[in-house]
């Protein structure tokens, strides 16, 4: 396996040039886990901790559980602290990182013998494809210690040996179909480079490329419905294409074109601030680290446009400073297109630009994905000059407690319910019931506007059925409408969910403000509604738990039922004023105020109005006459400029 001593003095000196924070971080990590304190907040853990946990030297539990949860072991057993030892190592010289990386691996391989008692908790064998990326990655840095002798190095490599074969012994339906059988195989792989053992090597590539073809969804989404989840196997899957270029190993054209897929995928469902969704299971992260290692193995404009200026921290360990030319001589263009449809998995990604203060919307309505799916269905998330307006809530724990399951239901999503119902049923912290299903309308997108619309088959089991739809239409750059539409026979009761980002939330009769740090928000509905503010859960990251505010929305009708939701967006630096009303459409010599079934109005700007009519009722397919101008479609956008009108008719 390709190690780094020919330009680790590079590779420290661009760091120490670069990466000061990074370097601090690590050498005070570092400091911990030689007094034997465990705190797992490097950027890619899967379950951050914030409580240390201490443990006498010569005493170390490896299947300790603390805070009753199980996740806080497996952190524990992957070890990616033996990388940050390593890391402050090679930055200080101190043998002491070296002899404690060396301490506790042999304290580990003792007491966790690969025997069936373990595989359960030390062993499983996620943890031991992630021990293969880690301790090999620490090994190439801490191989010219005096303390890595021969007898270390011996030890090391029959663990390695253990860890491969375990691996390979493990190839059932589940892994071939989770995020589990591609990490686990990306530590075969590296593995086999390490033991320079073919067969290892062969059967690590096979099973990542079946396990591609069958998990990323055609849109380059994993089919799991988790940002968090999505990127872990992106980011096992780009170190193997990279150590494979590093060592002279060809893989499949196909696993380059889905990996390729994938980065494009994540480039679009990352918000302007460079932090990923947190859609399902997933935490607050730039991930800007992934493009930067896709920009050096494909040579992508657009992956570098979106990724950091410079190599950074977490990529150089990777792609060394032969991947620090390539990247520095490529060149950066965002992609055309700032609009997309990630169709195949029912994500829509609108936004008015690449700037890290554009706007940004997505829209869900898609499959539920796996475990790590949370109740979503036409969830919408909306961020403004950097900042998180409307939000997921996030996931914070596994554990089977209240925390776990109110993150996952729909209440805690920007969506609706109908009668305080689910349209999906969780059954415990990893399974469904009665699973809703998504029926995805259109999605356009246009230089002045994007639209999409959705709706799912989630209440048609009551007896009085519910068609739920929702259309989302962006008038770019800062308005929002969401119109919420339900087809009923009988008298239900409706709720909206709005989860604000962090700042202030104030509620007034029909209309909402919500300032941030320097966006702010009015939140109107043209519906007569009664809307409340409230509190509820909300998690940044693994273990950490806050209340942000959040506004719901309550109606109850007899037949069918719209709610037009109106958001508009300002920089509290330089205010747009506006003023939002309702208009008369006039059809078939009738006069008609909004109503269930149609709706019109506009929002008038210092230099335009903006007049939006919308159709919810099929059999109303005619001739509306608004504000003056002949409108013939489901959807229609009255743009008036400089004493011109132009009519956009979006759907027909």
């Amino acid at each position: 396996m390709r190690e780094y001593i020919d330009d680790l003095d590079q590779i420290i000196d661009y760091c120490k040039c670069y990466n000061e924070l990074d370097i601090e971080e690590a050498c005070c990590m570092a400091d911990f886990v030689v007094e034997h304190t465990f705190l797992f907040q490097s950027k890619w853990e899967m379950e951050r901790t914030y409580k240390p946990v201490t443990f006498k030297k010569g005493e170390i539990e490896w299947d300790y559980i603390p805070f009753n949860d199980p996740e806080w072991t497996y952190a524990m057993n992957r070890n990616r602290y033996f990388l940050i030892l390593s890391q402050a190592y090679v930055f200080t010289g101190k043998e002491e990182y070296v002899k404690t990386f060396i301490r506790l691996m042999k304290h580990w391989i003792t007491h966790n013998p690969c025997e069936p008692k373990y595989y359960g908790s030390t062993w499983r064998t996620i943890e031991a494809g992630l021990r293969c990326e880690n301790w090999l990655k620490a090994r190439e840095l801490v191989y010219g210690s005096p303390y890595w002798d021969e007898e270390v190095e011996a030890l090391f490599r029959q663990s390695m040996e253990d860890h491969a074969h375990y691996i390979i012994g493990h190839n059932d339906d589940f892994r071939r179909l989770s995020n589990w059988g591609i990490i686990e195989n990306h530590g075969l792989f590296v593995a086999g480079l390490y033991l320079e053992k073919d067969t290892y090597i062969h059967v690590a590539k096979e099973r990542l490329t079946k396990a591609v073809k069958l998990q990323v969804l055609e849109d380059g989404l994993h089919w799991e419905q988790s940002s968090l989840y999505h990127n872990e196997v992106l980011r096992a899957l780009l170190d193997v294409a990279i150590a494979a270029k590093n060592n002279g190993i060809v893989l499949e054209d196909v696993y380059h074109e889905i990996v390729k897929k994938m980065v494009y995928a994540h480039l679009y469902m990352t918000k302007p601030n460079h932090i990923q969704l947190a859609n399902g299971d997933s935490d607050h992260i730039d991930v800007r680290d992934l493009l930067v290692r896709g920009a050096y193995l494909y040579e992508e404009p657009a992956f570098k446009a979106l990724a950091y200026e410079k190599v950074d921290f977490e990529s150089i360990w990777d792609i060394g400073m032969k991947g620090v030319k390539v990247y520095d001589q490529l060149e950066a263009q965002v992609p055309n297109k700032p609009s997309h449809a990630l169709a195949a998995s029912g994500n829509y990604c609108m936004r008015d630009g690449w700037e890290e203060a554009s706007t940004y919307v997505h829209f869900k309505c898609g499959s539920l994905g796996g475990g790590h799916g949370h109740l979503d269905m036409l969830h919408v998330d909306v961020a403004y000059l950097g900042e998180d307006i409307l939000k997921d809530s996030g996931r914070y724990t596994y554990t089977d407690t209240k925390e776990r399951y109110e993150l996952k239901k729909a209440y805690a999503h920007n969506t609706t319910m109908v009668d305080g119902k689910p349209f999906t049923q969780l059954i415990d912290t990893w399974g469904y019931d009665k699973v809703a299903q998504p029926v995805q309308g259109r999605f356009i997108t246009h230089p002045l506007y994007d639209y999409v619309e959705g709706a799912h088959l989630g209440y048609m089991d009551l007896e009085d059925s519910v068609y739920v739809s929702r259309k989302v239409l962006f008038i770019k750059p800062q308005i929002v409408v969401i119109a919420d539409t339900f087809k009923a026979k009988g008298n239900h009761t409706y709720n909206q969910y709005f989860h604000f980002g962090k700042g202030e939330l104030t509620v007034k009769k029909s209309q909402a403000l919500f300032t941030g740090k320097q966006a702010k928000a009015t939140l109107y509905s043209l519906s007569e509604v009664h809307m409340a503010k409230t509190s509820m859960l909300s998690s940044e990251t693994y273990n950490h738990l806050e209340k942000l505010d959040v506004l719901t929305t309550e109606k109850e009708n007899t037949g069918n039922t719209t709610l037009i939701t109106v958001l508009v967006l300002e920089d509290q630096n330089n205010p747009m004023p506006h003023t939002l009303r309702c208009v008369p459409i006039c059809t078939q010599g009738q006069i008609l105020e909004s109503n269930e079934s149609i709706s019109a109005f506009n929002i008038t700007l210092p230099e335009e109005t903006y007049t939006v009519v919308m159709r919810h009722d099929e059999s109303l397919r005619r001739l509306m006459v608004v504000e003056g101008e002949d409108v013939f479609a489901k959807v229609a956008l009255i743009h008036e400029k400089d004493g011109e009108k132009k009519v956009y008719p979006i759907v027909y």
